[in-house]
Order: structure tokens, then C-alpha cells, then sequence
């Protein structure tokens, strides 16, 4: 099984650093964050920046399996939502340049309190809706995280995902997300399952104060979440996000080693 990492791992270094450390690791691939405050990949690039990243990714024998913008649908002014829409858009070609198909997105972030909750879904269809139909038109599919109070509330996302009602509009289920807003991910699972285009394996010791791990140290039940993911048919990518205090490369080498083990 391969298994793939995000370089939000290595916000804090270049895309040279990020890539080059986790083909080290023995990562399969990358997903590569399009954001704030690495832009590991950048619709600003010029075509020889671009061929540069995907050469290296080829030499260190990485695939690419997704693109990372930092997105926000739930906007009700509307030449944001205009920017909003665009933006998707440059991404979603962005991602065809870098041959794959999956843009990973955010739907949201906290409910605004002079907002009525289908006020704030209604909001985001307006806006997500014609970068669905953009993505299907490029043979792409948007991935929506388990992120924020707005992106982890999944009645909110269910009801999006219906009204939309695209094959290229899913989700990307970012376990140790949904946990940490009091969500079960294996709830998640059953609610959206065959709308699950992408994974974020990350986890946390949860509590008060909830506190980033490596994959298998946090509370998360890996081997019930990877079960239930390979019995909804599952067939996207397995790929870690490691925000826990410790090196990058610490907390990847020993998420992919636990991983493995439950692989084998």
C-alpha cells in the first residue's frame, strides 16, 4: 500500500526541503500544499518554477496526489465570492498542469454569530456550486477537509454535498479534525462514504486541550478507521499530515512505520 504526506509537514521549510525529505522517509508521494505560508506549489509560478518541482518530484521517484489551496466559501460579500470562485478555478487548472486530478479545498471556517446556519450553507452552495461544474468540466475532483467549526459540522457538509450533487465534489476525511471538534471519524465515514476522494491520517491525544501526534501515539483508532475506510470501497490515497511538536521528519518516520505494520 502506498502512502503519501502532506508538505504542510514542512510549512516552515522550502519546497526543495519538503519534498526532498520525504521521498528520504520513503513517502510515495506528496500532496502538495498551494497556500500561506509555504506555497510549496503557486499559481504565481512561472512554467520553468513549475517544471522544476515536478522534475525534482520525478528524480526522488515521488507522484504527486493532490493540490492544497487554502479556500473559503462561506462568504457573503459578493466580489469575495467572486475571488473565491476564481481562485478555485486557477487551482483547479493548477492542478491538471501538475498532472493529477484531486484539489484538496476548505469549505469554511467559524459560523458568523449574525449568520443563520442555512444562511451560511446557502452561502457556500452559491459559491462552491460552479467550481463543482468547473472541476467536472476539467475532469477534476474537489476534496473538501474536515477543517474548522464549518468544514467538521458534517450535517452542514452533507447537506452541500446533496444540493451540489457532483461526482467531482467530495470530501477529504482529516481524522484527527474531526476528532478534535468532538466528531467521531468513523461516524464520518459512514455518512459520506463513497464521497470520500482523499484522507488526512493525522492524530491527537484528546482532552481539554487536544495534542498532535504521530500517527498510532494519539486516542485515534487507526485500525477501525483504515477498516471501515476499505470497506466503504475506499480507493483514494492514504496520505499523513503531521502537526505534532516534534521534527517533521520524527513524526512522519514514525506515522509511516505505524502505518505500515497495519498495511502488512
Amino acid at each position: 500500500m502506498d502512502i503519501y504526506a502532506n508538505t504542510w509537514c514542512y510549512r516552515d521549510a522550502s519546497r526543495e526541503t519538503a519534498f526532498r525529505s520525504i521521498a528520504r522517509l520513503g513517502y510515495a508521494g506528496v500532496e502538495i500544499i498551494a497556500h500561506p505560508p509555504c506555497w510549496h506549489a503557486d499559481i504565481l509560478d512561472t512554467t520553468t518554477r513549475r517544471k522544476e518541482s515536478l522534475r525534482l518530484i520525478s528524480e526522488l521517484g515521488l507522484s504527486v496526489v493532490a493540490l492544497s489551496p487554502n479556500t473559503e466559501y462561506l462568504v457573503f460579500d459578493e466580489e469575495k465570492r467572486r475571488q473565491a470562485i476564481e481562485h478555485t478555478m486557477a487551482m483547479i487548472d493548477l492542478t491538471r498542469l501538475y498532472g493529477v486530478n484531486l484539489t484538496r479545498i476548505f469549505a469554511g471556517g467559524r459560523f458568523p454569530e449574525n449568520q443563520t446556519k442555512d444562511a451560511c450553507i446557502e452561502a457556500v452552495i452559491k459559491a462552491l456550486k460552479p467550481c463543482a461544474e468547473y472541476a467536472e468540466s476539467r475532469e477534476v475532483v474537489l476534496a473538501v477537509e474536515s477543517h474548522g467549526q464549518f468544514g467538521t459540522d458534517i450535517e452542514a457538509l452533507a447537506v452541500i454535498i446533496n444540493e451540489i450533487d457532483s461526482p467531482s465534489l467530495g470530501i477529504t476525511l482529516d481524522t484527527s479534525n474531526f476528532a478534535v471538534n468532538g466528531v467521531d471519524p468513523l461516524r464520518a465515514i459512514d455518512v459520506f462514504n463513497g464521497r470520500i476522494y482523499h484522507t488526512h491520517l493525522k492524530d491527537s491525544l484528546l482532552g481539554e486541550k487536544s495534542i498532535a501526534t504521530a500517527v498510532g501515539e494519539g486516542s485515534l483508532d487507526f485500525p477501525a478507521i483504515i477498516q471501515k475506510l476499505n470497506e466503504t470501497g475506499y480507493r483514494g490515497a492514504f496520505c499523513v499530515e503531521y502537526e505534532g511538536s516534534e521534527p517533521a521528519d520524527v513524526g512522519l518516520a514514525k506515522s509511516l512505520g505505524y502505518i505500515r505494520k497495519l498495511f502488512a
